[in-house]
């Protein structure tokens, strides 16, 4: 029982932390193996969490018809911990990156406009491996 209260606190920490990291991005929890398509208007973001995410590392893959309108941030969530990663700008319409730390974790991955992008809303899709 105590662990399910524990892994149900950390939950609850990762959502807020969140919420924290950028005031627009939206939450959705995702799973390896999975692509997840979203539209981004100027100003906004989204985070995609991935809970037990690998140490070894998540290979992330972002398509989008629109180079450097994109960018995207790394968060690890660990005991507690938050160590960030980024932001790193998509320059092309392929984007092959990812993040992996020594202590297993919580994978946050936050997708945002570059800032000053004027560009009307830009489709992307993003999938985990």
């Amino acid at each position: 029982m105590r662990n399910l209260y524990v892994k149900l606190s950390l939950l609850v920490v990762v959502f807020s932390l969140t919420f924290c990291l950028t005031a627009s991005a939206n939450p959705s929890i995702v799973s390896y193996g999975s692509s997840y398509s979203h539209s981004l208007s100027p100003g906004e973001g989204y985070a995609y969490i991935l809970p037990n995410a690998r140490t070894s590392g998540t290979g992330v893959k972002i398509n989008t018809a629109v180079p450097n309108s994109l960018q995207v941030k790394y968060y690890w969530s660990y005991n507690g911990t938050q160590l960030s990663v980024g932001p790193t700008v998509i320059s092309g319409t392929s984007y092959n990156g990812g993040f992996g730390y020594y202590e297993p974790g919580t994978l946050i991955t936050v997708v945002e406009r570059v800032p000053g992008s004027t560009a009307g809303p830009v489709s992307y899709s993003i999938s985990f491996n």
